[in-house]
């Protein structure tokens, strides 16, 4: 079942890959080399790495805190299977919600605060960058999976998955996590076909779809939380858009795409996967982040033109 799962969300993905291609949804700069490249390290390290380490950290703390613990709710699955799949998949989602708000939120207080919200913003980054530096960038399938190299670590949604797991639940696991990240691709994918009931021309398919996009997230959902603006901070769920609506109250239900994409690059960013995948500084994002890594960025510059100056210097004489 875990081979045949994974192949489905596989399938979708490139599958939708293809078609954005072949529809010209990928040209015109809404989709660089970059975000090709940082699209397949990304995943790759989310099923290579990041995945199995935490699975084997958790099975370690598990296994030595809780011994003999392994697969003790198998039979809340086997007795229960349809009331533990919701309870498993409501939960799941709104821890991922929670703490995915968390980093789009402002700037806490508490200066410890805002050290942890720091790290979560410094791995959600890379989600949010698209194109290049010229603003066409879009949102595009190949996003699904895309973010900073310590974002597995921190989500507590995704300890709460491997945990189920480790305690017997492996079905509920399987089917959970092959629907919500179907869901997450197709909301990811540059189509917008909700689009076409929020625009209908009867008034009843309208109020029908806004009613829907209360409940469920979509995909003008999700790509306007991926906009540049207010937005941004906004439809924090990947499927349950109630959460958004009566409890995170982030709800944002819009009738036409984002006219620009993604946040703000930098210079090393825009050119180099590997820094956009392995941002570290998390001194960016804390109070006048901003403004000393530009006198940083600016420090080092000048000590590079300095060093090239007195490289010349010899030459000239």
């Amino acid at each position: 079942m875990d081979k045949q799962l994974t192949l489905l969300v596989t399938a979708f993905i490139v599958i939708s890959a293809i078609w954005e291609i072949i529809s010209g949804r990928t040209r015109n700069g809404h989709k660089t080399g970059q975000d090709w490249k940082v699209a397949f390290l990304a995943t790759f390290m989310m099923i290579v790495v990041q995945r199995p380490l935490l699975l084997l950290v958790i099975t370690l703390v598990m296994s030595t805190l809780f011994p003999g613990s392994a697969g003790s709710l198998a039979w809340l699955e086997e007795q229960y299977f349809w009331p533990t799949i919701i309870a498993f998949f409501c939960i799941e989602e709104f821890l991922h919600g929670s703490f995915h708000l968390f980093a789009h939120s402002r700037r806490p207080n508490n200066k410890v605060l805002q050290w942890i919200q720091a790290v979560y913003k410094m791995s959600h980054r890379p989600h949010h960058l698209a194109g290049g530096q010229d603003n066409k960038g879009q949102l595009s399938v190949t996003q699904t999976f895309v973010n900073g190299w310590a974002w597995w670590f921190i989500m507590p949604n995704f300890m709460f998955q491997l945990v189920c797991l480790y305690l017997g639940l492996v079905e509920v696991f399987l089917i959970s996590n092959a629907f919500k990240g179907l869901w997450a691709a197709q909301t990811h994918v540059n189509w917008n076909w909700d689009l076409y009931f929020h625009n209908h021309r009867w008034a009843w398919v309208r109020k029908t779809m806004w009613c829907l996009a209360h409940i469920i997230t979509f995909p003008t959902q999700h790509h306007q939380h991926h906009a540049r603006g207010p937005n941004s901070a906004k439809n924090v769920t990947a499927t349950l858009a109630i959460y958004d609506w009566l409890i995170f109250r982030t709800l944002a239900i819009e009738t036409s795409k984002p006219d620009i994409y993604g946040w703000r690059q930098n210079d090393d960013e825009a050119n180099s996967v590997l820094k956009r995948y392995f941002y570290w500084d998390v001194r960016n994002f804390m109070p006048g982040g901003a403004a000393k890594a530009k006198a940083r960025a600016e420090a080092k510059a000048a000590r590079k033109a300095a060093k090239l100056d007195q490289k010349k210097a010899p030459e000239a004489a």
